[in-house]
C-alpha cells in the first residue's frame, strides 16, 4: 500500500489542506444536517420521522413492496408521531446528544438530543434531534435540559451550513 502513503503525502503538502478526525467529520456533517446511523437514525427510526422520504423512490411510495411498506406508507399519509429537527440554542451553549431533553414551556418532555456539538464554519453551536410532530413547526420554543440546567433553544432547519450535493445515477 505504499500508492496510498504517497498519495497521503501529496495531499497533506497542500497549501490548503491539513489532517482532520472524525470529530471534524461529526461536526461538518452535523451542520450540513446529515444523519449519523446510531445517533439520529436507529432501527426504530422510520425515513419520514427522519425527514428522508426524497431516500425512498417514487414509485415506491404508491407501490410500497418493501420491507416496513405498511408503517412507512400509513406515515406518509398519516404522518409519524415526531420530526427530525435542528435545533438552535439561544444563549450559545452547545445541547450534547445523551444528556439532553427536549421539554414544551409547560416543563412536558417533548423530544430528545440526537447528535449536537460546535459548528466551525456556522460558527456556533448546533444540533438535531426528534420532536413530537406538534412540537416541530420552525421556531417552536423549547428548553433543552442539559444535565439539570436549562438551555432555552428554538426549533429550525437541520441544515445549518447549505451544501450542494448532486445524485449521481
Amino acid at each position: 500500500m505504499l500508492w496510498a502513503r504517497e498519495l497521503a503525502d501529496v495531499l497533506t503538502a497542500l497549501e490548503e489542506s491539513t489532517w482532520v478526525g472524525l470529530g471534524a467529520r461529526n461536526s461538518l456533517r452535523l451542520e450540513t444536517g446529515l444523519c449519523l446511523y446510531g445517533n439520529d437514525l436507529t432501527t426504530e427510526t422510520t425515513p419520514i420521522e427522519a425527514d428522508l422520504l426524497w431516500s425512498i423512490q417514487k414509485r415506491r411510495r404508491t407501490e410500497g413492496g418493501f420491507l416496513g411498506a405498511d408503517i412507512i406508507l400509513r406515515q406518509i399519509n398519516e404522518g409519524a408521531s415526531r420530526k427530525r429537527v435542528g435545533i438552535a440554542p439561544t444563549d450559545g451553549r452547545t445541547p450534547l446528544r445523551d444528556h439532553t431533553v427536549l421539554k414544551n414551556s409547560s416543563g412536558d418532555v417533548v423530544g430528545e438530543i440526537t447528535s449536537g456539538g460546535f459548528g466551525p464554519t456556522h460558527e456556533g453551536p448546533v444540533a438535531m434531534g426528534y420532536v413530537s410532530h406538534d412540537m416541530s413547526t420552525l421556531g417552536t420554543e423549547l428548553i433543552a435540559e442539559v444535565r439539570g440546567k436549562a438551555l432555552p433553544c428554538a426549533v429550525c432547519d437541520p441544515i445549518f451550513v447549505q451544501q450542494r450535493y448532486v445524485r449521481s445515477l
